[in-house]
C-alpha cells in the first residue's frame, strides 16, 4: 500500500495551494506598499511566487504529485494517471487551499478575511493570455515528466516566473488561484465577475497541451516502432522484407501464441526475452509513445508484485510507474510487437494479425486448444 494516505495527499494539495495564493497575494501586498511603481510591484509579486513553487514543489511532489491547480488535475486526469475518484477531490482541496491561503494573507496583513475585488480581467487578449500561460505550464510539466522529473519543480517556477510578464493577464494559468483572487481587493486579485472567463480559458490551455504535447513528446508510430525495437539495427541485405520484433516472455501463453502465429506467417521476428534483457527506460517511454498507452495501461497485474508495492494507488505519478516497471520488468505486460505496421500489445494474441504484411496465415490454433484460424481460413470471432 502507498504510503501517503488519501486523507495526506488531499492535505498536501490544500497546504500547497494555501502556500502559493498566500505567495502570490502577499507579495503583491508587500510590494504595493513598498514602491508605487508599477513595475517594481509586478516585479516584487513574481519572483516569490517563483520562488515558492520550486519550494512546494519539491516537498509536496513526493506526498500528491503536487498538482496545486485544477487545470494540471485535469490534464493527469486526461493522461489517465489519476483517476476522477481522486482527481475531483484534488480538485476540491486545491479551491479549499486557495481560499485558505488567501484569508491567511489578508489577516497577515490586517486586512478584512474577506474582498471583492474590483480589479477588472476581461476581453479577448485576457482570456488567451490565459490559455497560452496555461497551455505553456502544462507542457513544461508534461515534459518534465517525459525527460526529467526531478527537475519539475524548477521548470514550473522558472516558467510561471517568466510568464508573469510576457502574458497580458500576469500568467494565473490556475482556476483554483483565480477563484481565491477574486476575493482580494489588492495588487493581485480580479473582480468575480471575471472569474468565469479565466478558468474556462485556463482549462481550455490544459485539454490543448494535452493533445498537443501528447503528440510532440512521443514519436509517431511507423518509424519509431522500429528504432526503439532496435536502436541500433543491422544493414538488411533483404531491403524491403519487413522487420518484427516481439518482447516475449516464454512462459506466457498469449506471447508464446503471438511468436507463433508471426512464425507461422513466413517472418522471423527479434526475439527479445525482456525479463533477461529488459529495456532501458528510453526504450520503455518510446515504446509507450508509439502504442499511445501510459504507463498504467501497460503494468500486468496478475502474477507481479503489482499489489505489493501499492501500484493500484492512482496517485502515482507515470514516472513513478515507469520506476517500478524498470525496477521489476515483470510489470510490463506482453507481449509487444513491433512491425513496419506499427506497434501494439498483442492482447489478445490474434492482435498481431493486424501487424503482419502476410495476415492470412492458414489455420491456427491456439495453446489452450482456442481456434484462431479454421481449416477453411476464416478467422473466428
Amino acid at each position: 500500500m502507498s504510503e501517503w494516505s488519501v486523507s495526506r495527499r488531499l492535505a498536501a494539495e490544500a497546504f500547497g495551494t494555501a502556500m502559493l495564493v498566500a505567495a502570490v497575494i502577499g507579495s503583491g501586498i508587500m510590494a504595493e506598499r513598498l514602491t508605487g511603481d508599477g513595475a517594481l510591484t509586478l516585479l516584487g509579486n513574481t519572483i516569490p511566487t517563483g520562488a515558492i513553487l520550486v519550494c512546494l514543489i519539491t516537498v509536496l511532489g513526493p506526498i500528491s504529485g503536487a498538482h496545486f491547480n485544477p487545470a494540471v488535475t485535469l490534464a493527469f486526469w486526461m493522461r489517465r494517471s489519476i483517476g476522477l475518484s481522486l482527481a475531483a477531490p484534488y480538485v476540491a482541496a486545491q479551491i479549499a487551499g486557495g481560499l485558505i491561503g488567501m484569508i491567511a494573507a489578508h489577516l497577515m496583513f490586517d486586512l478584512p478575511p474577506l474582498q471583492a475585488s474590483l480589479t477588472a480581467r476581461t476581453g479577448a487578449g485576457q482570456w488567451w493570455a490565459e490559455i497560452v500561460a496555461t497551455f505553456g505550464l502544462v507542457g513544461m510539466i508534461l515534459g518534465g515528466v517525459r525527460f526529467n522529473a526531478p527537475a519539475i519543480p524548477w521548470l514550473v517556477g522558472l516558467y510561471i516566473t517568466a510568464a508573469y510578464w510576457f502574458t497580458a493577464s500576469t500568467s494565473f494559468a490556475n482556476p483554483a488561484v483565480a477563484i481565491a483572487r477574486a476575493f482580494t481587493d489588492t495588487f493581485s486579485g480580479i473582480q468575480p465577475l471575471d472569474v468565469p472567463g479565466f478558468v474556462v480559458a485556463e482549462l481550455v490551455g490544459a485539454m490543448l497541451a494535452v493533445w498537443f504535447f501528447g503528440w510532440l513528446l512521443y514519436p509517431t508510430p511507423a518509424r519509431s516502432a522500429r528504432r526503439c525495437a532496435n536502436p541500433d539495427p543491422e544493414p538488411n541485405e533483404h531491403e524491403g522484407r519487413m522487420t518484427i520484433t516481439i518482447f516475449h516472455n516464454p512462459a506466457c501463453g498469449t506471447s508464446r501464441n503471438t511468436l507463433a502465429m508471426i512464425r507461422q506467417s513466413g517472418e522471423t521476428p527479434e526475439v527479445i526475452e525482456y525479463l533477461k534483457t529488459s529495456p532501458n527506460r528510453e526504450r520503455l517511454v518510446e515504446l509507450l509513445g508509439v502504442m499511445g498507452m501510459t504507463p498504467r495501461d501497460l503494468l500486468r497485474k496478475k502474477g507481479t508484485p503489482y499489489a505489493e508495492l501499492g501500484l493500484y494507488d492512482p496517485s502515482l505519478s507515470d514516472a513513478q510507474l515507469i520506476e517500478a516497471m524498470l525496477a521489476h520488468p515483470i510489470l510490463i505486460n506482453r507481449p509487444i510487437v513491433a512491425s513496419d505496421k506499427g506497434t501494439k500489445l498483442c492482447r489478445p494474441s490474434e492482435t498481431v494479425l493486424d501487424l503482419l504484411p502476410h495476415p492470412d496465415i492458414g489455420p491456427f490454433t491456439k495453446d489452450d486448444g482456442e481456434v484462431v484460424i479454421d481449416a477453411e481460413g476464416r478467422r473466428v470471432v
